[in-house]
């Protein structure tokens, strides 16, 4: 078989003509490329494919030399601090000193890391060479580049299915801050957030929408955003529950003087859908210490955490966090969630009742429909919703809707009652005791005709439907602890009015407590008994000292951290007692959830009634929402303080409200002298407490 040999190989090697038959030795040598022949002759010695010829083969693969090829340019030569390109290695020497030589990029001299070919060389002196041909690699040496080749082309490869996969795709990140699993679908998706825990769904990008259930509850939060590809974190907290907090850390070789120097907090708590960037420490402790250059002075890093309190579910930790900071309305969404997990139970209820009515009429209205369809025989429940709707304006309304609720169900004690609360003044009063002698076993109505009958001076029928009612329903009695005091009050009992509020302040904590505190030392001063401070040295749950303080200035006593006596609420509270217009200023430095969360009653009404009296508009509207009245008698209680012809009989003011409302009407300098100061003694009798009423009235300039 005659085949054509353009690079003239049989003339150099007679042996190949012993392969002409076989096809891709043949094709080899037919290419004209003589390293392609000798990888043909490799081939088949390696995979014994012409075992008849084994020994030629194994004759003409040893010698490389019968396979050279012309120089086409001179091979790079020369090493940088040990790193660069020489010869290693020597094959087939000759007698004249020529060898094989492997070229490489090689390290410390003399080792090879990636083989660039084979040259027939002699050397000349140290690293110094006479090149005088290429040589095809050696068996070893060219499987080495090819399985190098290929490893680059897999990392390629890889790399660009990662980055492919990067671009297409973005992690979430889950938080729940309940206190059972919650299921999460998002796409076709679906995982299993464990309680107080997180999860990571990794996720196609574009828009994309999900939903998060609890168990029967069903769905609590969803999913509707389009997710980008990025190199910041993106996270779902779930109805806004958990408590997300992102640290600034900042490390200072030179320990800062002020504490607030070495970083800083922002709490998302409410805060569903986010991004962040630069982190550094996701749900992991930062050092304790962080190495720095010497020219560097400090340096900053961020941590990404969640706040666990131990027993306490995180959508609560972030409750507390939101009161503390006037941040409630953002808690909304979480805590209707979490009263939907607690099937509505009426305190967790109540709570998000008083959030959605700081948002708005109608996030109050829709969340108080859903309550009361969940829990339609809760008498309390309903009457926390009738506030609501007085609030907004529909008084007129529900009195029909009740009275015919009443009147088709003229045997349900629970309707009548409900109805008889919409009635004021003698006209509400006289319809409880009627209910009374109808139902003489039903707590809510004798609760209230105990109320009534105090609040319009029938101190004597309140103590008594009181004590049959601590008899009946002592948790009833529990709602009417502070009428109880005053009521001891009247009788001239202020030592055992004392021994109450003494064990109440064991069963009491927060807020409560505080106002327990601030009832005791008002009338321990009053008979000079005992210590008045008592209770307002000290607050255990108070950590900071604040809320010791806030009431400590409500008392009218100095604060025991020195740091207080700036916060606004402390300074509108000793305000309040001297000057009236100082306090209005006050106001504005001071947000709606602090007033209402720290000021009492008293303190309200005077504010209110003050603004009224000279229409400060500013101050009244933000105090309106506050002064827990129904619309029919706040109106009444502003034209009374403005000097108005109008009568009290019909309205429903606790005792410290109408102390203030009778204290600022004598201001009216338009009044007669003797009405004034008729006004003046009744504000004083009918302060109990003698608390910021009684000083008032003393301090205030006319």
């Amino acid at each position: 078989m005659s085949i054509s040999d353009p690079a003239n190989l049989f003339q150099r090697v007679p042996e190949l003509r012993t392969f002409s038959d076989d096809p891709k030795i043949s094709r080899a040598i037919e290419s004209g490329d003589p390293f392609k022949v000798y990888r043909s002759l490799v081939l088949a010695r390696l995979f014994r494919r012409l075992p008849q010829h084994k020994d030629v083969l194994k004759e003409l693969t040893s010698e490389r030399r019968l396979f050279a090829k012309p120089l086409k340019g001179t091979p790079s030569l020369g090493t940088i601090n040990s790193v660069g390109f020489s010869f290693v290695g020597e094959s087939e020497r000759d007698t004249d000193g020529s060898h094989i030589a492997l070229h490489a990029f090689v390290i410390l001299f003399a080792l090879p890391l990636v083989p660039m070919g084979s040259y027939v060389v002699r050397s000349t002196g140290d690293r110094q060479w006479q090149i005088y041909a290429r040589a095809p690699l050696g068996i070893m040496g060219w499987l080495y580049t090819r399985s190098l080749a290929l490893t680059l082309v897999i990392m390629v490869l890889t790399g660009a299915t990662a980055s492919y996969h990067e671009a297409s795709n973005q992690d979430l990140i889950i938080l729940n801050g309940f206190e059972i699993p919650v299921n999460v679908k998002i796409g076709e998706q679906t995982r299993i957030v464990p309680a107080l825990g997180r999860a990571t769904l990794t996720l196609p990008v574009g828009h994309l929408r999900g939903e998060a259930s609890a168990g029967k509850t069903g769905v609590i939060d969803t999913y509707d955003q389009t997710l980008e590809s990025s190199d910041r974190y993106s996270i779902w907290n779930i109805a806004g529950a958990a408590p997300l907090v992102e640290n600034t850390i900042i490390y200072s070789k030179v320990k800062p003087s002020d504490p607030g120097q070495a970083g800083s907090q922002i709490v998302y708590c409410g805060k569903r859908l986010m991004e962040f960037a630069n982190i550094k420490y996701l749900f992991s402790e930062p050092p304790q210490t962080m190495s720095m250059s010497k020219h560097e002075s400090s340096v900053s890093v961020k941590q990404l955490t969640i706040i666990n309190q131990p027993g306490t579910p995180g959508v609560m930790s972030c409750l507390n966090y939101a009161f503390e900071h006037g941040q409630e309305k953002d808690m909304l969404g979480a805590l209707e969630a979490y009263a939907a997990i607690k099937d509505w139970e009426s305190r967790t209820a109540e709570i998000t009742l008083y959030i959605a009515r700081n948002a708005s009429n109608a996030e109050a209205l829709r969340i108080s429909r859903k309550v009361l369809k969940m829990h339609p025989d809760d008498v309390m429940l309903e009457r926390s919703v009738q506030d609501l709707r007085d609030d907004i304006g529909e008084h007129e309304l529900m009195l029909k809707e009740y009275a015919q609720r009443a009147s088709q169900r003229a045997e349900s004690s629970s309707e009548q009652y409900l109805y008889a609360s919409l009635l004021s003044g003698s006209e509400g009063l006289q319809t409880m005791k009627a209910l009374r002698q109808k139902f003489p076993q039903d707590a809510n109505i004798l609760r209230s005709l105990a109320w009534r009958k105090f609040v319009h001076g029938d101190s004597r029928g309140a103590a008594q439907d009181l004590q049959q009612l601590s008899t009946l329903s002592p948790e009833n009695a529990s709602y009417l602890f502070d009428t109880q005091i005053k009521l001891l009050l009247t009788q001239q009992r202020a030592a055992d009015a004392l021994k109450i509020l003494d064990a109440a302040m064991n069963n009491s904590k927060g807020l409560e407590r505080a106002v327990h505190a601030l009832e005791f030392n008002e009338i321990a001063r009053q008979v000079n008994n005992g210590d008045p401070e008592k209770y307002l040295r000290s607050m255990p749950e108070d950590e900071d000292g604040k809320l010791l303080d806030i009431y400590r200035a409500k008392a009218g006593l100095p604060t025991t951290n020195a740091a207080n006596r700036d916060l606004p609420i402390v300074k509108l509270s000793q305000s309040l007692r001297s000057s009236p217009e100082q306090t209005l200023d006050l106001m504005k430095q001071i947000n709606a959830i602090q007033i209402r969360k720290y000021l009492g009653a008293d303190q309200l009404a005077l504010l209110y009634g003050e603004a009224s009296r000279i229409n400060n508009k500013v101050a009244k509207d933000k105090l309106q929402q506050m002064m827990h009245m129904r619309k029919a008698d706040l109106a009444v209680f502003e034209q009374f303080v403005r000097g108005d012809n109008v009568s009290l009989d019909e309205v429903d003011f606790e005792t410290e409200v109408l102390a203030a409302a009778y204290f600022i009407r004598s201001r009216n300098s338009q009044l007669p002298a003797q009405e004034r100061q008729t006004l003046r003694q009744l504000a004083a009798k009918t302060d109990m407490l003698q608390g910021v009423v009684s000083t008032a009235i003393k301090q205030w300039q006319s």
